[in-house]
């Protein structure tokens, strides 16, 4: 039986019991306020957002650096050398985590690295539909296994409606123009992971617990999501009536299960608070 052991980034906002359950190795991508490098995590949201609320800018955000994935490399090759290590990495497009992973590789010890083309609960939505089929497939050999992964990643599909536009705008997401159209309308964008890219695609108008149960049923309607288990997100300061309409809604779009995970720091430094969304894949 080959050993693997999954490597992957903070930014996936795993739980803990999924981390601690499957052994998962997280190295913490970096979030900088007022010229201070914070580990993603390691900073509350309370700081986070309050540093917006003062200066009106967001937190910049970087990925793992080399320096990180090497020293988790050389960890799991002392405890474990005939393990192969499977690194499911956050978006290339959106951070050099998989450059930084590459650059870290001496080479000693087997690394089989795969791009999630995913944020946030959907890296974490790959990230756990992987780790379940090696249990299923304890054989599957490291070739298989990266095809396994690239299939995963191409049909997982994730959707979030920002709670504040405002970080957007600040972190250069939307332009200007779109800012102040989405403002006065009092429009709310959708942003979807397509490729690795997060791309506003749809824009609502209307109050909130409307938008989201349109948001969701254009996305059952635009994909044919697999509703034995979906991923909801939420970030910090977000209303309970809102988290009760999304779970409502899920329902009654026929998913049999959903699991609920928290935005870390770098999502929200991008989206701000009360944002709200969903992943999972497609059939």
């Amino acid at each position: 039986m080959k050993k693997y052991i999954i490597v992957a980034e903070s930014g996936a906002d795993l739980s803990r019991e999924m981390i601690e359950n499957n052994d998962i190795r997280v190295p913490k991508m970096h979030v900088e306020i007022d010229g201070k490098d914070y580990l993603d995590g390691d900073v509350s949201m309370e700081e986070l957002t309050s540093f917006y609320d003062k200066t009106g800018k967001v937190p910049k955000t970087a990925g793992v650096n080399p320096d990180q994935f090497e020293a988790i490399f050389k960890q799991i090759k002392e405890e474990d050398p005939n393990s192969t290590i499977l690194h499911i990495c956050y978006s290339a497009q959106l951070s050099i985590g998989f450059q930084s992973s590459v650059f870290a590789d001496d080479g000693s010890i087997e690394i089989c690295r795969v791009d999630a083309k995913n944020v946030s609960i959907g890296h974490a939505f790959v990230v756990m539909q992987v780790a379940e089929y090696i249990k299923e497939n304890p054989e599957a050999q490291p070739e298989e296994l990266q095809k396994k992964v690239e299939e995963i990643a191409s049909k997982t599909r994730f959707a979030f409606l920002p709670g504040n536009l405002d970080y957007l705008r600040a972190g250069g997401r939307v332009s200007n123009a779109q800012y102040l159209g989405a403002s006065l309308l009092r429009l709310k964008p959708l942003i979807e992971v397509i490729d690795g890219l997060m791309i506003s695609t749809k824009k609502y108008s209307g109050a909130k617990k409307k938008i989201i149960r349109k948001m969701l049923n254009d996305y059952f309607t635009r994909y044919n999501i697999d509703k034995e288990k979906v991923f909801l997100v939420y970030a910090v300061s977000i209303d309970t009536d809102v988290r009760a309409e999304v779970e409502e809604a899920v329902r009654e779009a026929g998913v049999k299960e959903f699991v609920w995970l928290k935005t870390g720091s770098v999502i929200t430094s991008h989206c701000g608070p009360g944002g709200v969304g969903i992943a999972g894949i497609e059939k």
